[in-house]
């Protein structure tokens, strides 16, 4: 498929941009082609690359709402956790498809995912056009396949659904060191190197789980991932916010990347990112909403704004963070963490983009497009986006969009696990 988005503003340059398959083929100016789809931005409309969320729990947005201003452990285990166990595979899929709904109206393209019942997960991704990371949830405790054998079994039939599929990838998911075995979480890595996963797991999100970890295995959680060989390149550890310096020049040495959760930390009272002290490395820092329950939105703009602001009142620094550096984490690092060509609007990148629109207040007067993108929140001036060189929104309409709420309010109005 050739679509042909004309006049849009790219760095503040009035550029066409054409999209061939599922990537990127010409940048310029006045280009006049043949092709399937075109959309003129008529100088009003800015094109940036599509945002990636590289922590979110999407099915949680069912949840959205319940058990509010509780401490983290308290929230999982006498809320979360029973509810979730209740979860069937068609909560799962509505679930997904609802928040994939809200990811694309706030132009995301890519989510990070963890959580039950991949099946329904893929099937939901796959309907709505999105690129996501499919996690396979492993815990000691699980009551949902989140074991080993279970693992194992279902794997070769996910590879099989995803054979033909160049957007959605599986990724190995052990929950936190505190539910995971440490022959567990060997297995995991061993599982990961020999199907060439990523790895996507919690890390050090609570001060507990730091006196925990020292108190069981007399070290601090990434001490502990160090001497049991599970560190790589393929991991991507969310929160991350307890580390000592010692542990931070650990997950550098080991090329691991980080996920900035601002908002759920906040709200949970996990603790604040350590960004002064990571900058400066080489380590790669990204961006998620963690799960809608948590935060409780999956708006990647939102979530800009305030990490932007929290590492600025937390280093007691107006020039902590900036624009630019947040808005990258939500974009070029997000893609090099899950190891895609993706993250920046340049030819031979793959597909994946998100117009906005000009002439909203928030965008006006436009002296800085990215300054406007964080600290306005642009969600609202989100007008289309496209992923792997298709049109999931169009002038702000996504088709089937009424349905899926439809469906989705009615199946928690006779949700069994409500009652």
């Amino acid at each position: 498929m050739r679509i042909l988005i004309k006049n849009v503003i790219l760095e503040k340059r009035k550029v066409d941009v054409l999209i061939e398959g599922e990537k990127i083929s010409k940048i310029g100016r006045n280009l006049n082609l043949k092709v399937d789809e075109k959309i003129d931005g008529k100088e009003e409309k800015a094109v940036i690359p599509g945002l990636i969320n590289c922590h979110t729990h999407s099915a949680m947005i069912l949840l959205r709402g319940l058990g509010e201003d509780l401490f983290l452990k308290d929230w999982l285990e006498k809320v979360i956790w029973p509810i979730e166990d209740k979860l069937s595979e068609d909560d799962v899929y509505w679930g997904t498809k609802l928040a994939i709904l809200e990811m694309i109206k706030s132009g995301t393209t890519t989510f990070n995912e963890m959580y039950f019942y991949p099946e329904a997960q893929i099937e939901a991704t796959k309907e709505m056009g999105m690129r996501g990371f499919l996690g396979l949830v492993l815990v000691d405790f699980s009551t949902k396949d989140c074991d080993r054998k279970s693992i194992e079994e279902k794997f070769p039939k996910l590879e099989k659904i995803l054979k033909n599929s160049s957007s959605i990838k599986l990724t190995i998911a052990p929950h936190a060191i505190y539910t995971v075995s440490k022959e567990n979480l060997i297995w995991a890595k061993n599982f990961a190197k020999r199907y060439k996963l990523l790895i996507h797991m919690h890390l050090s999100e609570t001060q507990n789980e730091i006196k925990e970890s020292l108190k069981k295995y007399k070290m601090r959680p990434v001490e502990y991932l160090e001497k049991i060989g599970f560190l790589g390149k393929n991991c991507i550890f969310a929160h991350s916010i307890w580390l000592s310096e010692k542990e931070i020049e650990i997950l550098e040495k080991r090329r691991c990347g980080l996920v900035y959760n601002p908002t759920s930390n906040m709200k949970l009272v996990s603790g604040v990112f350590r960004w002064g002290k990571i900058k400066n490395t080489k380590i790669n820092v990204c961006l998620g909403t963690d799960g809608p329950a948590s935060n409780n939105s999956l708006n990647l703009f939102s979530e800009m704004k305030i990490g932007a602001l929290l590492q600025k009142i937390e280093n007691k620094n107006p020039v902590a963070i900036s624009a630019k550096e947040i808005f990258q984490m939500a974009t070029k690092n997000g893609a090099l963490a899950l190891k895609i060509n993706a993250g920046e609007i340049k030819v031979g990148k793959l597909a994946d983009l998100t117009l906005i629109d000009l002439n909203k207040i928030e965008m006006f007067p436009n002296y800085d497009l990215i300054s406007n993108l964080v600290y306005s929140d642009a969600k609202s001036c989100v007008s289309d986006v496209i992923c792997n060189g298709k049109i999931l929104m169009r002038d702000g309409k996504i088709e089937g969009e009424e349905k899926i709420l439809k469906i989705a309010k009615f199946k928690l109005q006779n949700a069994s696990w409500r009652k």
